[in-house]
């Protein structure tokens, strides 16, 4: 007798990949188990950084209205999970591919949205560092997913945050009553500096928006006469051929401890510690690394007084910035630090590693606005894996407004998405598969005039 198609839940892999290094993560091991041949609806999420890539293939929720709690993926609607190594695949569509036939269905899932590390223009975006060019449309068309939405990766971690309990997910810098509806900020610190905010949008819950913020001009601040941070400036201006600014993500990100460490030590010949400084630049004979997690280590353990100094200079420059953040959107909904250098710093920000925390004085020193900062809640959130959680989130939130139990948010309307999505059942096609048009555009008005 012929036996029953396989059940998915833990792919097919042949070959197992070499693992990424390896993250905090909150999200649970695949547990929904569905044939090969399951014919229901199935969504696709994707965290896409500069090194890795992590995705998803999961159930849609089963609640009519669901809570935005209920956007969190449980393990049992979890169909498949893998993550990858972009330096072993020619493009992202050939990553695509491969975790789709790993996951054993049959059928393409209904739409994906991919969250990516770059800026997004017209749902597109490219990896200079990889040669990648990733279009929502091209993986559309070639993959047969009714619909692809690109984010940038930091919108991502802005929708991830709504995925947390505050309480039980983050570590509290600063315990002041969170006000419910009020905006909500994010900053966070990894190779680069991100900056979103999020503000309750016409469905009465939060929609995320992107922030070019990390690009700001960076303010050296001192105490007195000392000018060390001004020199630092001038340093950075020298070094990055600046006409007249540096942006404070070359001091406040993670290669921001680099550039002040590597400055400090230009400064202070005779404070070096050679062994540090070997482990930061690299061996001798290459490559060079100006690996800043060197620095960091030497900090915390105490073994540099430079690298103490370097990470000390990093902490206020990044609270002052998270202090610019609170002054611009009053997130008295919470302000959230994420990001793998914050989390690997948590205890350097909080103080607990030097006994008082240079992160917290900087990020209060606001002259006369000092005690509004006070109201401001302030977290660290303990994984890194904000973005894989705002993927799938907003991957539910396209499927919710898909089936009409969810409008089109504001936050989606200003990339220019369309409208709605149609079924191709619910609307009239064409031979070859092409969309009546007049049917679409009668069902986009009849929509758009029920939006308030």
């Amino acid at each position: 007798p012929q036996s029953d198609p396989p059940t998915m839940g833990g792919g097919a892999s042949s070959q197992a990949e070499p693992p990424l290094p390896p993250i905090r993560r909150s999200i649970s091991e695949a547990q929904a188990h569905v044939r090969a041949d399951y014919d229901g609806d199935t969504l696709l999420s994707a965290d896409v950084g500069g090194t890795g890539s992590r995705l998803h293939l999961f159930l849609p929720p089963d609640t009519t209205h669901p809570k935005e709690s209920d956007f969190f993926v449980p393990p049992e609607r979890m169909i498949f999970e893998k993550q990858y190594k972009n330096e072993r695949f020619d493009s992202f569509m050939d990553v695509l591919k491969t975790f789709l036939r790993e996951a054993g269905l049959e059928r393409p899932p209904l739409l994906a949205c991919l969250a990516v590390a770059g800026v997004v223009v017209d749902n597109s975006a490219r990896f200079v560092n990889l040669g990648w060019d990733i279009s929502g449309r091209k993986i559309e068309e070639a993959l047969g997913i009714q619909r692809v939405e690109l984010v940038n990766d930091f919108v991502a971690q802005g929708y991830g945050i709504l995925t947390l309990n505050p309480k039980k997910d983050c570590q509290v810098l600063q315990d002041a009553p969170i006000k419910h509806g009020a905006p909500i900020a994010v900053i966070g610190a990894g190779t680069g500096l991100g900056e979103a905010y999020l503000a309750v949008g016409a469905q009465g819950d939060y929609e995320v928006w992107p922030s070019e913020g990390g690009h700001a001009e960076y303010a050296p601040r001192q105490e007195g006469s000392n000018s060390l941070e001004t020199e630092l400036l001038q340093y950075l201006l020298i070094k990055y051929s600046e006409k007249a600014r540096v942006s404070v993500e070359r001091v406040a990100a993670g290669r921001g401890i680099a550039n002040i460490y590597e400055f400090l030590a230009w400064k202070y010949p005779e404070k070096v510690n050679r062994a540090v400084h070997r482990s930061f630049v690299g061996p001798i004979e290459g490559p060079r690394t100006f690996d800043p997690a060197a620095i960091t280590k030497a900090a915390s353990t105490g073994s540099c007084e430079l690298s103490r100094k370097a990470v000390d200079i990093w902490a206020g420059a990044y609270g002052s910035e998270a202090g610019v953040v609170a002054l611009t959107y009053m997130p008295f909904g919470g302000l959230y630090l994420t990001g793998g250098v914050t989390s690997k710093m948590k205890d350097w920000l909080s103080g607990k590693t030097t006994g008082q925390s240079t992160f917290l004085e900087a990020f209060l020193d606001k002259g006369r606005v000092t005690t509004m900062l006070m109201r401001v809640p302030v977290f660290v959130v303990q994984g890194e894996d904000m973005g894989e959680r705002g993927a799938m989130l907003k991957a539910t939130r396209i499927y919710l407004e898909q089936q009409n139990e969810r409008r089109m948010s504001q936050a989606s309307r200003s990339t220019g998405a369309p409208e709605f999505i149609m079924r191709p059942s619910a609307v009239t096609m064409k031979p070859g598969g092409v969309q009546d048009m007049a049917t679409v555009q009668e069902a986009e008005e009849e929509i758009v005039s029920e939006v308030p």
